[in-house]
């Protein structure tokens, strides 16, 4: 395979081969989810989140997600750079955003701008610095320095914690934490300030003997550090270069060891800051720059690898668990001091046709081991323990030139002779000594030229051959190398590409068309045949022992048979392998099985049966997807040969058995809406409302060390039953859920199945008010009562029909049951003077009719009173028009009946009507009788929601107190305080009378 990454190496270093060993450095990239690739800033909260400041914006990381931070409070800010991250002693969150510096409330995302007293000139940069005080300092580069002022809420230059020299312009600030002095970096040089004395030491003034204060040639200082073993570190410019030197506190000496940091390549680099870890790990880093210093050789390395680029190293953070986080223009590094080495040698183009196979060959000499490298089309290659090229071509002195001889497959070191055994092309075997390179070529007629695939040998000396066209062929140990001591043991079906000596010394041959075969070494017996129906018809190339009696076979799939019980497993993608196609199995010294495929690399643990995938992150981002080949190494490192590559790792470095940290809820988005989860995390129960029912939960351990290794179990309570996967995300999502209490529980679990203590999420929905005990209370209630209600009125109108009847019946008897009586006793009257006194009797039968008339006039009104329809005050006006008609057009008497036009859409009760229609009748009647009036005025009108009835006449009138209290005036006041009205009567001699009566509507 052709790479072009290989030929830009080529090309940059003038060489032909490159062996790279390389600290590995995890990149984290837009890809990933980087709101850019220029990250500028980092700080990792209490919670262990990592925080990042990018070109773009803020951010927020948990291992495995990017969780992007505005500023919306009080105002909404764009997307700026976040230059600066920090946290101060009381807690505070502070960042520079843009040209903003201030306080950061990441859960209601507000932001407090700190301003600065006066305008200032910002132009050359700016630096915030925290001392150990807590006071909070912001340099103008080239300028001067400001102090936060927490009283008056701004930056200012007044009462500062140190003093300036006059004149002096401020780069950078640093505090000893030793002694306490604040050292100063400025354009005109270092300046120191001592605060137990209040004195300033500085090139004037230096009673103490500080190093570098009264230097002439020290200027333009950027920066001043002091590190834990007391050296100091100086970097400062002169107008050609910046120049670094460092001092021995102890020895009171100038010392060289920061020498090593002067640039001496073509291209620009400025160191700016300094990282002193917490493993006593100093680091210098900025623009293309990024060293470490060796405290063993006294200098300072350039780190800068295949793993590692950039142009600018803006900061270094080192987080709580001592990894290393680098901000750089390409990205985000992440680097652990236990992260995997891994080496690669890449061929060049001209140098490799196709890598077939690796052996590792000891040299007796020596006691130096070598690589040796079968290339179909370049023969033999060799590579040193370094991976570094050796030598070769003497292998190909004298020969016969023949091209099957560069075509090789396979090989071997004998074990008895310490020689090399090369199968070839074309039956060609090589017989190589490794020490001369000696070579002895061979074409015996045993191999009938077909190519040697396989090469082992077995615990008595034997070498064993398999070919492609299908023989097992035996060399005796020992024997002469003639044609003779070959044997051919066994001719399969179709090709045989490898064979293997299992720790019973037992051959196992894989075929192409007929399975696998196990056989003795001795007699050549059949022992074990696992037909091809056990591996699906399907070829196999490679195979490997795992233990006494697990064997593994693969090709297109990856199949494992276990010798003691007879089971055979058949494992794919879909059981987690990277990919179908197998390229080579190697087992490690732990029992795990590493894969390489063109997908990538992964581990199996048989007993598990689980897979861990590996790739980019783990050191393997320059792998090939083709290649041929697979060894363990004596130190028990894992070789993977790629057609043109070959990368080296220890597995050792891979196999974590620590228990995983408990993981955090590190985010929550409501349908698409995320949710800041520190609110969240402080509540015992979160409550959503009904229709907030939606979720996708992200969980994390917050470590960040095989983070992608993990994997992540969940469980809602009332949902799932069992732990459920999350998959390649450490998330869960639930849709739709029904009102009711929950809880989330989550786990990570490592390679090894270990377990995580379980993190919990307590959380409720609501139900919407109709589903509510307490609403569901309220529809009981207002049902019974409604019932209630229903059953009230059902009773009132039983009772009202009873009130009416019982009215009716007592009308009819105290009306009609009296006239009735009055009849009969007329009649009894009239029948006994009928004879005797015919006058008698006649008056007799007058007062029978008289009574007879208003018998019916009462049974009419009472009738009228009780029918519905007569309700409106139209039907009662019209009856009273009749009524007054009737009465006082008999009298002769002229009336005026005035009703105003709002009083007909008026209606009253049943009882109201009748009592008012009979006062109204009793006082017409009156009139009638006693007034001897020629004229009468009756008035109807609504006032204040008051039905006013006026009756006059413009008769004799009376004197009221002097008046016959009779039934009549008593029956009228009755009947209006039973409708709640107020009656009045006035009247005087010779002025006529007037009832007024106000009836409540």
């Amino acid at each position: 395979m052709k790479h072009i990454f290989t030929i830009f190496l080529f090309l940059w270093l003038g060489q032909e081969i490159l062996a790279n060993k390389n600290p590995f450095f995890n990149r984290l990239t837009v890809k990933d989810g980087l709101a850019s690739n220029q990250v500028l800033s980092l700080w990792q909260d209490k919670k262990g989140f990592i925080w990042i400041g990018t070109s773009n914006g803020l951010q927020r990381y948990d291992g495995n997600n990017f969780l992007y931070f505005g500023i919306q409070r009080p105002e909404k800010f764009p997307s700026m750079p976040a230059k600066h991250i920090f946290e101060d002693h009381e807690g505070r969150m502070w960042i520079n955003y843009g040209r903003h510096i201030g306080i950061y409330d990441p859960e209601s995302q507000a932001f407090k701008e700190i301003p600065l007293e006066n305008s200032e000139n910002r132009s050359m940069g700016e630096y915030i610095y925290q001392d150990s005080k807590g006071n909070i300092f912001l340099v103008l580069v080239r300028r001067k320095a400001l102090r936060y002022d927490k009283s008056r809420g701004i930056f200012t230059d007044k009462n500062l914690p140190f003093k300036i020299p006059e004149g002096y312009r401020v780069n950078r600030v640093f505090e000893d934490s030793k002694t306490g002095f604040y050292w100063v970096s400025s354009e005109e040089g270092v300046s120191v300030y001592d605060p137990k004395s209040d004195q300033v030491y500085f090139r004037a003034n230096n009673p103490l003997s500080l190093p570098f204060l009264e230097e002439e040639r020290v200027k333009i200082v950027t920066e001043y550090y002091i590190d834990k073993n007391r050296t100091h570190w100086i970097s400062y410019w002169t107008p050609k270069e910046q120049i670094f030197e460092s001092f021995d506190e102890h020895l009171q000496q100038y010392i060289t060891d920061a020498s090593s940091l002067l640039n001496t390549s073509n291209e620009y680099r400025e160191v700016q800051h300094t990282l002193e870890s917490k493993r006593d790990e100093l680091w210098k880093y900025g623009v293309r720059s990024f060293y470490k210093f060796d405290r063993v050789k006294k200098k300072f390395d350039l780190y800068k690898f295949d793993f590692l680029e950039y142009k600018k190293v803006s900061q270094i953070y080192e987080d709580r668990e001592g990894a290393l986080w680098i901000a750089t223009d390409s990205g985000l590094y992440h680097y652990t001091h236990n992260s995997p080495q891994v080496d690669y040698y890449f061929a060049a183009e001209s140098k490799s046709n196709s890598f077939m196979s690796v052996k590792e060959i000891k040299l007796t000499h020596s006691k130096q081991r070598q690589f040796w490298i079968a290339d179909w089309g370049k023969g033999i290659q060799i590579l040193d323990q370094n991976l570094k090229p050796q030598p070769s071509e003497k292998i190909y002195r004298g020969s016969a030139r023949h091209k099957e001889l560069y075509q090789s497959w396979c090989l071997l070191q004998d074990r008895l002779t310490n020689q090399v055994w090369v199968g070839n092309q074309a039956g060609w075997l090589q017989w190589i000594n490794p020490e001369t390179l000696e070579t002895q070529e061979f074409n015996f007629p045993v191999f009938e030229r077909a190519t040697i695939r396989s090469i082992e040998q077995d615990q008595s000396g034997d070498v064993w051959f398999s070919t492609q066209k299908g023989d097992l062929i035996k060399y005796k140990a020992g024997s002469p190398l003639i044609n003779d001591s070959f044997e051919k043991i066994k001719a399969f079906k179709g090709f045989t590409f490898v064979n293997m000596v299992d720790s019973q010394n037992r051959i196992w041959v894989g075929s192409a068309h007929d399975g696998v075969y196990c056989m003795d070494t001795q007699t050549g017996e059949n022992i074990i045949h696992l037909d091809k129906s056990n591996f699906r018809d399907s070829p196999v190339e490679k195979m490997v022992q795992l233990n006494d009696s697990i064997y593994v076979f693969g090709y297109e799939l990856l199949y494992t048979f276990n010798e003691k019980s007879g089971e055979i497993r058949t494992l794919s993608y879909a059981e987690g392998l990277s990919g179908n196609d197998i390229i080579t199995i190697v087992p490690d010294r732990d029992g795990f099985l590493w894969i390489y495929t063109p997908n990538g690399i992964c581990r199996y643990n048989y007993f598990q049966n689980s897979f861990t995938q590996y790739g980019a992150r783990d050191g393997f981002g320059l792998i090939e997807t083709d290649g041929d080949f697979g060894l363990k190494t004596n130190t028990g490192e894992i070789i993977f040969l790629g057609k043109n590559s070959l990368v080296r790792f220890n597995p050792i470095q891979y196999n974590s058995s620590l228990k995983p940290d408990r993981p955090s809820l590190t985010s929550i988005r409501l349908f698409d809406k995320a949710i800041f989860v520190d609110s969240l995390t402080t509540e015992k129960r979160r409550s959503f409302s009904h229709d907030q029912n939606a979720f996708t939960f992200y969980f994390s351990t917050l470590s960040y060390i095989h983070q992608d290794k993990l994997r992540y179990y969940y469980k809602l309570s009332g949902i799932d039953d069992d732990w459920r996967s999350s998959g390649v995300n450490n998330m869960a999502v639930y849709s739709l859920l029904p009102p009711g209490k929950y809880i989330l529980e989550f786990k990570s679990e490592n390679e090894e199945r270990l377990s995580s203590p379980i993190g919990t999420f307590y959380f409720k929905i609501l139900p919407p008010f109709y589903e509510t005990w307490w609403f569901r209370l309220l529809i009981l209630l207002i049902s019974i009562g409604i019932i209630y209600v229903i059953f009230k009125l059902n009773i009132n109108r039983i009772l009202a029909v009873v009130k009416v009847r019982n009215r009716v019946a007592r009308d009819l008897h105290d009306d009609m049951g009296s006239t009735l009586s009055t009849i009969n006793i007329l009649s009894s009257m009239a029948k006994t003077k009928l004879h005797t006194e015919p006058i008698k009797t006649s008056e007799y039968i007058s007062k029978i009719s008289e009574n007879s008339q208003r018998m019916m006039e009462a049974m009419d009104d009472i009738v009228w009173s009780i029918k519905p329809s007569n309700d409106s005050m139209d039907k009662v006006i019209a009856r009273m028009r009749e009524f007054t008609n009737s009465v006082l057009e008999a009298k002769e008497i002229d009336f005026r009946f005035e009703v105003e036009e709002k009083v007909y859409q008026t209606k009253i009760p049943m009882d109201t009507r009748r009592d008012l229609f009979l006062i109204f009748k009793e006082s017409v009647n009156n009139l009638a009788k006693y007034s001897k009036c020629s004229r009468a005025f009756i008035h109807f009108s609504l006032k204040k929601k008051m039905l006013h009835m006026r009756i006059r006449d413009y008769g004799q009138g009376f004197v009221i107190q002097e008046a016959d209290e009779g039934n009549g005036l008593n029956n009228m006041q009755k009947r209006a305080d039973k409708m709640g009205g107020a009656l009045k009567v006035f009247s005087e001699p010779g002025e006529g009378t007037e009832v007024i009566l106000d009836v409540p509507i």
